[in-house]
């Protein structure tokens, strides 16, 4: 088999291709035979060009000419091969032989030579892939039906022993107009429930029974266990048990991203532990959620995430609470808080994701587990409907990563589009072509002081807009003025950057569709680390 060059990074989603031509009897095949060509459709012409030829064999008839009865011919047969030992990622077995029956089909007992094609590049993008960036609204549900909400993608996975990582950024609105609207999130694998599956629920009710309508950033991140190497499809589904639910609704770029995690890559991570609750002003100790980790190499990052389900100030009006990931049981400032007021009591059960960055934890074995407590001393809740927590660590090459933490509260900041202390990195773009992650992770408030208002935050690149944004709305039929400083973790794709450096901010604005403005929107409140982390993607 010929060696080829290797395979460009645009080359991994394009349609792989064969062609194949007669090979005349010679030193190649001596009996004659057939030469078998394939590679990636770079240019997407539907047709295998001299430039896009990555792999080729020849299958040669050998002495089946000299055995052959008059008037027999010899056959090819092409047939595809799936993903396996003989080709690990697919490709196309080619079988020759004598139509002895002279059917003008070659039957497999007349086969008397295989050879196999391999592809040399998934046909699918391995190592990671993303749903569209064009941001699309669900629609209401209807009530007790699950619907399929857009967002899908379909990865090559290449190692049995990796396990997929799956981070979800979009924006979650149950039970409208309702007082208890409940309504649940799930993404789903090959068409059913992953293992561990990977669900969960938001749920918001007020004492008085106003009806409500509230749309929260949603975010939630997943790990599968260790899966055979193959095709994987991922998409999400919405749920309304009580009340319709919605998805997508102020979210410019709504995200489901699958990356492989690697046997090789250093990391450890937990999804066991169940519902607990606190009406404790000191933090407790959350069972389950616990790693043990080995840190390798001295002067990397450790990049911690935590996704679960959180309710603080049960039944109060400006209720709140803190949830801490703590380093051998001591505070780090990996910590995230909830508070929300709207003129009575409240009950707010929300899906969120924390991520954090710890660079300059030493080299050896470290406990990482989660706290919880509740400032207001109303009932604090983690876990509640949600099919398992996780709690990931992992230890992060300082290659083509920058990360900010340097900044807390905002103040308030209302009107156009204007940047958000401190929510700013610089970046150099290491090659042209390169896919950037970027995400941010911090507590927001949307439109202080308003009822059924929006209040807005988007990426900016080189001081313009990406189309990268999400929003917080929320209204009640009290007519209070609404107040939820919640946790969000947004995540968005940049590509297309040239080489070199680039700034990447975070903006804000309270700017209706109508045109006017309301409130102020506030970011940082009760939170130890406003990060904005920035990786380029392999």
């Amino acid at each position: 088999m010929a060696e080829k060059a290797p395979v460009a990074p645009e080359e991994a989603q394009a349609k792989v291709l064969f062609r194949w031509s007669e090979v005349l009897p010679g030193e190649q095949c001596a009996a004659g035979g057939t030469t078998v060509e394939s590679g990636a459709d770079v240019n997407g012409d539907g047709t295998l060009d001299d430039a896009e030829v990555t792999q080729t064999s020849s299958s040669c008839h050998g002495a089946i000419h000299t055995e052959a009865v008059e008037g027999t011919q010899v056959l090819l047969r092409l047939d595809p091969e799936p993903t396996g030992v003989n080709c690990t990622y697919g490709g196309t077995k080619v079988r020759n032989g004598i139509d002895n029956n002279g059917n003008g089909t070659l039957e497999v007992d007349e086969v008397v030579q295989t050879q196999f094609v391999c592809s040399s590049v998934p046909p699918y993008p391995s190592n990671w892939a993303a749903s569209s960036l064009t941001g699309i609204e669900s629609g209401l549900t209807p009530v007790g039906v699950w619907i399929p909400t857009g967002r899908k993608t379909t990865i090559f996975k290449t190692n049995s022993a990796s396990r997929l990582k799956i981070t979800v950024s979009d924006n979650f609105m149950t039970g409208q107009y309702v007082n208890g609207g409940y309504g649940r999130y799930e993404v789903r694998m090959n068409g059913g429930r992953m293992t561990p599956a990977c669900h969960q629920a938001q749920y918001s009710a007020n004492t008085s029974g106003w009806a409500n309508d509230y749309h929260f950033p949603f975010s939630t991140v997943c790990l599968t266990e260790s899966l055979p190497a193959g095709l994987y499809e991922f998409d999400t589904w919405a749920y309304g048990d009580i009340g319709q639910a919605m998805v997508g609704h102020g979210a410019s770029q709504p995200l489901l991203i699958v990356e492989e995690v690697q046997s090789t890559s250093n990391y450890g991570y937990s999804n066991t532990g169940g519902d607990f609750s606190t009406a404790s002003a000191s933090f407790q100790r959350v069972p389950g959620r616990s790693v043990s980790f080995t840190k390798q190499i001295q002067g990397t990052l450790l990049k911690v995430t935590l996704a679960d389900t959180l309710r603080t100030g049960y039944n109060q009006d400006g209720g709140s609470g803190t949830v801490m990931v703590r380093l051998d049981g001591i505070d780090t400032n990996c910590y995230t808080g909830q508070y929300d007021a709207q003129g009575t009591g409240g009950d707010f059960y929300n899906p969120f994701v924390m991520t954090c960055v710890l660079p300059n934890v030493p080299v050896g074995v470290h406990e990482f587990s989660v706290w919880l407590r509740a400032d207001s001393g109303g009932g604090a809740r983690l876990g509640w409907s949600r099919s398992s927590p996780l709690l990931m660590v992992e230890e992060v090459i300082n290659q083509n990563v920058s990360y900010s933490t340097a900044y807390g509260p905002s103040g308030e900041l209302g009107g156009d589009w204007s940047g958000v202390g401190g929510r700013w990195l610089s970046h150099t773009v290491s090659l042209s072509g390169k896919t950037l992650r970027v995400t941010y992770s911090d507590t927001f408030r949307a439109a202080s002081g308003c009822n059924g208002r929006w209040g807005y935050f988007q990426l900016y690149v080189d001081n313009q807009p990406v189309a990268c944004s999400n929003g917080q709305y929320a209204y009640n039929a009290g007519g209070a003025a609404q107040n939820h400083h919640h946790p969000v973790n947004h995540v968005c794709l940049v590509r297309n950057l040239a080489p070199g450096p680039h700034t990447f901010a975070v903006w804000s604005s309270t700017r209706q569709l109508d045109g006017t403005t309301c409130g102020t929107n506030y970011f940082g409140r009760s939170r130890g680390q406003s990060l904005l982390m920035l990786e380029e993607l392999p």
